[in-house]
């Protein structure tokens, strides 16, 4: 997908990413994507993410390091040593420029930058991703995903019954804090176009996935008690979770009229609708095994698709469970151009998820940047002769 830059909806604006982590860099993946000139400040030996893998062939490589190539899309690379006062003045010159500034770095180091952006003549946003907020007494924690998550509440729900709680998959909580962070930086830039000043914002990971759908928070609030794990297997209402068929899983929601009605009928059991084992909620759940015994041979003399296919024609809320490679080759997803081919730095390419909105002419991925490849050209755009440039380099504060 190839799009005009200067027609997509963030075309014009500078956002600078600073901290060379997963959440800072896909929150700002963003406004790349749309059009946005996303400058990335990294130190001159890389950010961190960039020795996070997967790597071709488990060859650890600073260019192709999947989360690199996958959320560093568009943007250009500058190198630069922030700890070093020339640094900070290349840093503070290039944010005067800025529309938008997003940081997640340690919390002495946020609060050190944002006091220097206050003075500059032309102040930009500034949204701040920490783990727990700039102030308080965690502070100064870092947090990976699975931390985050023990500390919202949700880890806890997620569980079997009777059992430890369970991690979720890797970067769940980093992304969904990008996005969080995302927004609000959307929003003051659209703040910006009313007439709005300057905003500082603090995007905490935890309190981001505090107020989450699956923390349970509301119903605790409103009942004083924690809902029960509901990990696997319904056997109070059902058919509800994954259930084998004979190449896999497919997953149910539909344990409440009128869908467990219509899924007795698809089967063959259209009786079952009026047996007084499964009229209310207090019999139902006496009587799983029952139920489960008609189920079970019927998924599983059928495929995935068979079952889905089949009972879309009754309206059952049904779904097959996918792998990453199916995800890829499912027919919506073919028709949707759900996913792209990108080039890789080194040569070849690689599919990346596709615009998550759908907007004619408003999304594009382009290239992710080498390591400081577009240093000197930053610098060149700021102002910097050669010499001055030349100078940078050579005091290791670019690379």
């Amino acid at each position: 997908m190839t799009t005009n830059a200067s027609t997509r909806p963030l075309a014009g604006r500078l956002i600078v990413e600073v901290g060379g982590s997963i959440p800072v860099a896909a929150a700002a993946k963003l406004f790349s994507d749309y059009g946005a000139d996303v400058v990335k400040v990294e130190a001159p030996g890389g950010a961190p993410m960039r020795r996070i893998g997967p790597f071709p062939g488990d060859v650890p490589d600073l260019e192709v390091g999947a989360f690199h190539v996958a959320l560093d899309t568009g943007k250009r690379s500058l190198t630069l040593d922030l700890a070093s006062p020339s640094g900070l003045e290349v840093f503070d010159r290039l944010c005067e420029h800025a529309d938008l500034v997003l940081l997640h770095t340690a919390t002495s180091v946020a609060v050190e930058l944002r006091e220097g952006l206050r003075l500059l003549e032309h102040r930009p946003h500034v949204v701040v991703l920490t783990e727990h907020g700039l102030d308080g007494p965690f502070a100064e924690r870092t947090e990976n995903g699975t931390s985050l998550l023990a500390w919202t509440g949700r880890m806890r729900q997620h569980s079997l019954p009777d059992e430890e709680p369970l991690r979720y998959a890797p970067y769940v909580p980093e992304m969904q804090w990008a996005a969080t962070a995302a927004a609000v930086a959307n929003a003051c830039l659209w703040s910006s176009e009313h007439g709005g000043e300057p905003r500082e914002v603090e995007v905490s990971g935890v309190e981001a996935m505090t107020g989450s759908v699956d923390t349970w928070f509301v119903v605790w609030e409103f009942q004083g008690a924690e809902m029960p794990r509901a990990g696997g297997q319904s056997k109070a209402a059902y058919p509800a979770g994954c259930y084998r068929c004979s190449d896999g899983y497919v997953v149910f929601a539909s344990a409440n009229p009128p869908f467990f009605n219509r899924l007795c009928e698809a089967i063959g059991h259209p009786e079952l609708i009026t047996d007084e084992r499964f009229l209310t909620p207090a019999e139902k759940a006496l009587h799983f095994d029952e139920f489960f015994a008609i189920l079970d041979p019927w998924l599983r003399e059928r495929t995935r698709d068979e079952v889905f296919t089949y009972l879309q024609q009754y309206g059952v809320m049904v779904a097959p469970v996918l792998d990453v490679s199916e995800v890829v080759t499912d027919r919506q997803a073919v028709a949707r151009g759900s996913f792209v081919e990108h080039a890789l730095p080194t040569g070849g390419t690689t599919l990346l998820a596709g615009p998550p909105f759908h907007l004619d002419g408003g999304w594009d991925h382009g290239p992710a940047p080498r390591i400081g490849e577009h240093t000197d050209e930053v610098l060149r755009d700021l102002g910097y002769s050669t010499t001055e440039r030349l100078a940078l380099f050579r005091a290791a504060v670019t690379g």
